[in-house]
C-alpha cells in the first residue's frame, strides 16, 4: 500500500532535515544524510545501520543520561588517535515560522530602557507580538535551521547560523532548543510475549519507575488498557464487590470490542477479535480469528502476529502520548511479518508520520515502498567504514540486491511473478515513475495501478520479447507496456510474430500488448515515459541536470516529437554531448519527487495522462 507523503505534521513542529555521524565505530564520516518524514536505510548486516542510529539517538535522547563512550565507540582502526574533543553527531532541524518567532522572543538580548518620553508608549505596547519582535531583532527570517551537535566529552548543544545570531543570546538559544527540539527514540526490541500479567504488580511498577524502565510487556499492557480507556486502579477496585465485578464485565467487553475494531484498521490479513479476561487481579488477552471462532491466548499466536500487535498498539498510542513529536529510530521492523503484514506496517508508518518522523533500517525488499524511492538511503561499506548514499543506486551488490528485488530488476522471481498479474515494462526508471505517480493518485482516490499488477522491468524495449516469451511460456496472466516509438513498434512486431502467433486464443487473451501513447492518451506521434510530463517540466529537469539553459523554442520541430529525442538533439548539436544521459535526468527527477505530495503538485497535465494510463492497464487485466 502506498500513500502520499504527509506534510510536516501540520507544519507545527520542527523537522529533522539532515544528520552526519563522524568518528564513531565503523563510521569515519557518513556525510550529510538527508531525511524525510519516513526514511528507509537499506544495507546488509554489519554495514553500519545500527551504528548510524545509535549515534543519532544520543544527540538528543528520550532517555536522559545516554552518552557516547570513547573507550567503546571510537573507531578501532584509529585507536591510537582517540580524541575526546571530537564531534560524533550533528543534526539540522528546520523550524516553523511560529517556532522562529518563539525562539527570537525567548532568546533576544535585552534592549536599552526607553527614554522618559517613550515610557508611556512602551507601557501601552507592552504585549509582545511578532511584529514588535521584528523591531527588536530586525525582520524575522522566513526560514531558519537549528543545528544540534554532540561529542564524546560534551553534552547536546544547539545553535543557529551566525548570520541570524545578531541580537540573540546564544545560551538562551541553546536553552530554548533543549526544551523544544524533538527527542530521539531508539527501538530495537518490539517483542510481546502475551503471557498473563498481574495488575497489582503492574500498578506498583507504573508508580515506582519511569516509563522507559517498564518492560516491553508492561508498556504494551498499559497501552492496551489506556487505548480501551481502562483505569487500572478503578478496574482493580471494582473486583472487590459483586456490583463492581458486574460493571467490570461490561467494561472489559466494551474494551475488547474497541481494541478489535482499532486493530482491524491496522491488520488486513484476517479478521481478529480480542478479548480481555480478568480473573481476580490477573489479566489475560485472548485473540480469536473470526473464521475459527475460538479464542486463543495471545502468547499462543505466531511471533509475527504478536510483533504486529505490540507495534501497532504501542506506537499508534504513543504517537499521541509518551512519544508524540519524537523521532522514532526503528531497527529492522517487520522482520517477523509476512509480506502482507509488512505492507500493513508501511501503512502504520504513514499514519504515525502525522505526529512522528520515522527512520528505519531494513534488508527486506518488501519494506521498501515502491512509490517512494526518495525515501531510500543506501548504507555501503568501503573497506571497513560505512557511508550513506541517497537514492536507489549503489555500486555494491549486497544493498542493491534489496533494491533490485523490490523493483523487480532480477529475473529469478518466477514464484512471485507467477502468482501476480505481471506487466513487463521497458526499464527500471519506468517503474520508479509509474509507482510514484500511482502513489500520489491513490492518495486522493484517483485511478492508480492495481495492487495485483506487478511491474517487471526488462532493461530496454529490445529485451521485452524474451520477457514476454517467458511469461507466456509459464502461463502467467501478463502483458507488456511499450513506448510508442520505433523500438517499441519493433518489439511489438517480434512479440506478435515470435510469441503470440499460433497460440490458442485463450492463451493470447492472457497476454496484452499496450502502447504507451494510446494507453495514456498522449497527443504525440511518439511517446515514452517522459512524455507523461509536460515538455517544459522535462526541459527544466534537463537544464538542472546538465547546467544548461535550453528553451522550448530551441527544440527541433522536425523528426520525433518525443521530448527526450528533441532534447537530445540540442544536447548533441549545441553542447557537444554524445547522447542524452537519462540517468542524470532521472536523478534530478527523483529530487522533484520530494515535492510531490498531492495531485496538485504534479506537473501540468501529468495527473490526467497517468490516470488514463492506469485505467487502461487495469481494464486490460480485468478483461
Amino acid at each position: 500500500m502506498v500513500y502520499p507523503e504527509n506534510r510536516a505534521r501540520g507544519g507545527t513542529k520542527m523537522q529533522l532535515k539532515q544528520f552526519r555521524v563522524t568518528n564513531y565505530r565503523n563510521i569515519t564520516d557518513s556525510g550529510w544524510v538527508d531525511v524525510n518524514e519516513i526514511t528507509a536505510f537499506v544495507g546488509q548486516n554489519e554495514a553500519g545501520k545500527s551504528n548510524l542510529f545509535e549515534a543519532l539517538y544520543r544527540i538528543n535522547p528520550f532517555v536522559a543520561g545516554e552518552a557516547y563512550s570513547i573507550d567503546e565507540d571510537w573507531p578501532v582502526d584509529d585507536w591510537g588517535n582517540k580524541d575526546a574533543t571530537k564531534t560524533v553527531c550533528e543534526a539540522r532541524f528546520a523550524l516553523t515560522h511560529p517556532e522562529i518567532a518563539d525562539l527570537f522572543g525567548a532568546a533576544a538580548l535585552p534592549t536599552p530602557a526607553p527614554a522618559p518620553l517613550q515610557q508611556a508608549q512602551a507601557a501601552a505596547d507592552s504585549q509582545s507580538t511578532t511584529s514588535e519582535m521584528e523591531d527588536v531583532v530586525g525582520e524575522l527570517p522566513s526560514e531558519l535551521e537549528l543545528i544540534a551537535s554532540r561529542g564524546y566529552s560534551s553534552g547536546p548543544s544547539f545553535s543557529i547560523e551566525d548570520e541570524h545570531l545578531k541580537g540573540l543570546n546564544s545560551a538562551k538559544v541553546d536553552a530554548w532548543s533543549k526544551q523544544h527540539a524533538p527527542k530521539f527514540v531508539l527501538i530495537q526490541d518490539y517483542g510481546l510475549i502475551g503471557a498473563r500479567i498481574d495488575l497489582n504488580r503492574l500498578v506498583e511498577r507504573i508508580k515506582s519507575v519511569a516509563w522507559h524502565q517498564l518492560t516491553n510487556e508492561e508498556q504494551t499492557i498499559k497501552i492496551v488498557l489506556d487505548l480501551a480507556k481502562v483505569n487500572v486502579d478503578e478496574f482493580l477496585a471494582k473486583g472487590n464487590t459483586e456490583e463492581g465485578r458486574t460493571v467490570r464485565s461490561f467494561d472489559k467487553r466494551a474494551a475488547s470490542r474497541y481494541l478489535s475494531k482499532q486493530f482491524r484498521e491496522l491488520w488486513t490479513q484476517k479478521h481478529v477479535s480480542f478479548h480481555i479476561e480478568i480473573d481476580g487481579p490477573t489479566l489475560n488477552i485472548f485473540a480469536e480469528d473470526d473464521v475459527v471462532g475460538m479464542p486463543v491466548r495471545l502468547n499462543r499466536r505466531s511471533s509475527g502476529f504478536r510483533w504486529h500487535v505490540s507495534f501497532a498498539w504501542k506506537f499508534t498510542h504513543a504517537s499521541g502520548g509518551q512519544y508524540k513529536g519524537c523521532i522514532l529510530l526503528l531497527e529492522e521492523p517487520g522482520i517477523h511479518l509476512h509480506y502482507s503484514g509488512q505492507r500493513d506496517l508501511l501503512e502504520v508508518f504513514q499514519r504515525l508520520s502525522d505526529s512522528n518522523a520515522i527512520l528505519y533500517t531494513t534488508h527486506l525488499a518488501s519494506m521498501v515502498d515502491l512509490a517512494y524511492p526518495e525515501r531510500v538511503r543506501i548504507v555501503e561499506t568501503k573497506g571497513s567504514h560505512s557511508t550513506v548514499k541517497r537514492g536507489v543506486v549503489s555500486s555494491q551488490s549486497a544493498p542493491m540486491a534489496v533494491i533490485e528485488l523490490a523493483l523487480g530488476l532480477t529475473g529469478g522471481m518466477s514464484g512471485l511473478l507467477g502468482t501476480r498479474q505481471t506487466l513487463v515494462i521497458e526499464g527500471g526508471d519506468d517503474a520508479l515513475v509509474l509507482h510514484k505517480l500511482s502513489g500520489v493518485l491513490r492518495g486522493e482516490g484517483k485511478p492508480h495501478l492495481s495492487d495485483r499488477i506487478y511491474l517487471w522491468p526488462a532493461r530496454g524495449a529490445p529485451k521485452t520479447p524474451m520477457y514476454a516469451a517467458f511469461a507466456v511460456g509459464q502461463g502467467w496472466d501478463a502483458g507488456v507496456l511499450l513506448d510508442t516509438d520505433a523500438e517499441g513498434a519493433a518489439a511489438k512486431k517480434k512479440i506478435d510474430q515470435l510469441v503470440l502467433k499460433g497460440l490458442a486464443e485463450e492463451k493470447k487473451t492472457r497476454f496484452r500488448v499496450l502502447m504507451l501513447g494510446s494507453a495514456a492518451d498522449i497527443k504525440k506521434t511518439d511517446a515514452a515515459i517522459e512524455d507523461l510530463f509536460s515538455d517544459q517540466f522535462y526541459v527544466d529537469c534537463c537544464n538542472s541536470a546538465f547546467g544548461i539553459a535550453i528553451k522550448l523554442e530551441d527544440l527541433p520541430v522536425d523528426g520525433s516529437d518525443m521530448i527526450s529525442k528533441r532534447v537530445e538533439e540540442v544536447l548533441i548539436k549545441r553542447y557537444g554531448h554524445k547522447e542524452l544521459d537519462k540517468r542524470r535526468v532521472m536523478a534530478e527527477l527523483l529530487l522533484r519527487f520530494d515535492t510531490w505530495k498531492t495531485v496538485s503538485d504534479l506537473p501540468e497535465g501529468t495527473a490526467a495522462k497517468a490516470a488514463k494510463l492506469f485505467s487502461t492497464i487495469n481494464s486490460a487485466f480485468e478483461s
